[in-house]
């Protein structure tokens, strides 16, 4: 199936935005998309964009640095997977000889009468842009931490959860979407990794969501695990195979 969200009411793969404040924007409503790899170039960007402004200091302060050439070919691995939210500007309800709602284009046109050369202004609506205030990289893999004597389970791994805007519950509902699509394809669980130090993502997934521990192949849970500086979570879903 091309795309997994098809099935699902158009109701549920909406989001609104709860306005009011200067930091909200004035485009309140959008919709979750599922997209294969490779991601087209203008969302792309906007998603390393996103990446950066919200992890760039921590992956800067860590061992690992920040590298966005790599991060962009995680992005644009064959088997990434994304649900993106994504907010449209609301050109249709605007008047449409408002100026600053249309595009102004200048085309040379030749008389017939005379063959002179004329330069014209044509004005057309504007194109509608499209924003990307949240999304999640994920793919289907093997569990390769599984006990070598049982075999490879399949995995749901989270790569990244970013959302532009807080306290919408944006991120609950991409989760929700995750483990439902990992549901579908069963998955066994859901398992991703998060810094210690970004306790944010830490309450979130711990607290705000329900079932998601510290996996049983976190560092934390070997000797000399404390020094190091993320935590693998995860969460079971469906029933274990045997």
């Amino acid at each position: 199936q091309s795309n997994p969200l098809a099935a699902l009411p158009s109701a549920f793969l909406s989001v609104n935005i709860t306005a009011g404040d200067d930091d909200a924007p004035s485009k309140n409503n959008g919709t979750i998309h599922y997209y294969k790899s490779p991601l087209p170039e203008s969302i792309l960007q906007q998603c390393l964009d996103l990446f950066e402004r919200n992890m760039g200091e921590m992956y800067k302060k860590s061992e690992w640095g920040l590298d966005m050439e790599e991060k962009r070919g995680e992005l644009l691995h064959e088997d990434a997977r994304f649900l993106i939210i994504i907010l449209e500007d609301d050109i249709a309800d605007n008047d449409a000889t408002d100026a600053d709602d249309n595009e102004t284009t200048t085309a040379a046109v030749t008389d017939p009468s005379t063959d002179d050369i004329i330069i014209k202004s044509m004005t057309s609506p504007k194109t509608p842009q499209q924003e990307v205030i949240g999304f999640a990289h994920f793919r289907y893999e093997p569990d390769e931490d599984s006990p070598s004597s049982t075999p490879l389970s399949p995995i749901t791994y989270l790569y990244e959860l970013q959302i532009s805007l807080t306290s919408n519950g944006l991120g609950k509902t991409l989760m929700t979407l995750i483990e439902l699509l990992s549901l579908q394809l069963f998955m066994t669980k859901v398992i991703l990794t998060v810094f210690k130090c970004n306790t944010g993502a830490m309450k979130f997934y711990l607290d705000k969501l329900k079932g998601y521990d510290v996996d049983e192949c976190s560092p934390s849970n070997f000797e000399g695990g404390d020094d190091v500086e993320y935590e693998i979570l995860s969460k079971r879903i469906g029933r274990r195979r045997v």
